[in-house]
């Protein structure tokens, strides 16, 4: 298990930590230095479960078994937007991954449950949300 996310929702029942089906195989070693190695790319979610708030980040993880997370990322820059009813807050929901002509990053996503929305980044900027010295935050 990967440390900071055990000390992260330990005794935190309120907190729900979900990870996507779905990576994508990175290997540009220019374009991640701080993971300069062939890895896979994958998004998680937190969700708190008594408000319903949620918190993205991407994390990294090895093509070799037992697959163990290398890197989480600092939380992702989704747009949020209240939902179509207003009740409660604004969000936004990851539901997509992809490397576009191997350069770029793209994350689909849904904002307030009804507008679709992607961030677009180059894998060399996208790299720099991982710093190792930071824990994932909820909120």
């Amino acid at each position: 298990m990967y440390q900071p996310l055990m000390a992260l929702s330990a005794g935190r029942l309120d907190l729900a930590i979900r990870a996507s089906a779905q990576a994508v195989l990175i290997d540009d070693p220019e374009r991640t230095p701080s993971l300069p190695r062939k890895h896979f790319l994958a998004l998680l979610h937190m969700v708190d479960t008594k408000t319903r708030r949620y918190a993205h980040f991407a994390y990294r993880f090895s093509t070799e078994p037992p697959f163990e997370i290398l890197q989480v990322s600092s939380q992702l820059p989704l747009r949020t937007a209240p939902s179509e009813d207003d009740l409660g807050h604004a969000f936004a929901f990851s539901s997509g991954l992809a490397l576009r002509r191997g350069v770029d990053v793209v994350i689909t996503y849904a904002a307030g449950d009804r507008d679709p929305r992607a961030l677009v980044m180059p894998l060399e900027i996208f790299d720099a949300v991982f710093v190792e010295e930071d824990q994932p935050e909820l909120m």
